[in-house]
């Protein structure tokens, strides 16, 4: 099968905060690009397919990035596996992401 993926991705676990439908869901990522993100929630997470605010804590040094996604994928095999593509997201937050990964990773 060929890979559609525009952007790498990396195995980064960070905290994120999921805000969907005025509720804060606390995870963990698995992996992180610069279109998306895996992340594992608790297996009881009210998560449905759709909009959410993903809120990412990248490093004690950096301000929290926020960036708007989509979920496109929920997996409850070991908790909940949810996979979430960044939509509409301002500029300066995927800067920092961008940064963030070039520091990890280059």
């Amino acid at each position: 099968m060929e890979e559609r993926r525009v952007h790498k991705r990396f195995d980064v676990e960070v905290p994120v905060t999921l805000r969907t439908k005025g509720k804060l869901i606390p995870a963990a990522s698995l992996d992180l690009s610069l279109g998306g993100i895996a992340v594992l929630a608790e297996f009881d997470a009210d998560l449905q397919e759709g909009p959410v605010e993903i809120i990412m804590d990248l490093s004690p040094n950096q301000r929290d990035v926020a960036l708007m996604g989509h979920i496109l994928r929920l997996n409850k095999e070991y908790g909940q596996k949810v996979g979430i593509q960044f939509v509409e997201s301002r500029q300066k937050e995927l800067n920092a992401l961008k940064k963030f990964l070039e520091n990890r990773y280059n």
